[in-house]
């Protein structure tokens, strides 16, 4: 084994706690938003269905957390993917109540909901 093959596991585990931290914090703001809280009282709900506690999620989202095991790691990005397909379906529900009512297709609102969705798919593609 050689320094490089440490230096590799270093930066595996540096880019799963960057990951964890991005993936978390939207996880949190989105319940947050979602039930109109602030986002300490949004992280109980989400640490509850992660199955950790909130102090592990604050130090993730203050990148304190020197590792994220992987079953941790496995559920986050699994809420992840949840909530970005949840988002999705709204997306596509906007769209369709937009065509119904006779939007045109370059009225800002549906533009709008278009390039939203469009991303949260780019988003998704990249996160599994």
């Amino acid at each position: 084994m050689s320094i490089a093959d440490g230096d590799f596991n270093q930066m595996n585990a540096l880019s799963d706690i960057h990951a964890a931290h991005h993936f978390a914090s939207a996880i949190e703001d989105a319940e947050a938003k979602r039930l109109g809280v602030r986002i300490s009282e949004a992280r109980v709900s989400v640490a509850r269905r992660l199955r950790t506690s909130p102090g592990t999620l604050e130090n993730i989202r203050r990148l304190r957390a020197k590792i994220i095991p992987n079953w941790l790691m496995a559920r986050i990005k699994a809420e992840f993917v949840s909530i970005l397909q949840a988002e999705i379906a709204r997306l596509e529900h906007e769209i369709a109540v937009c065509k119904q009512v006779g939007m045109h297709h370059s009225d800002d609102a549906l533009c709008a909901a278009e390039t939203q969705m469009a991303a949260a798919k780019e988003v998704l593609r990249t996160a599994r």
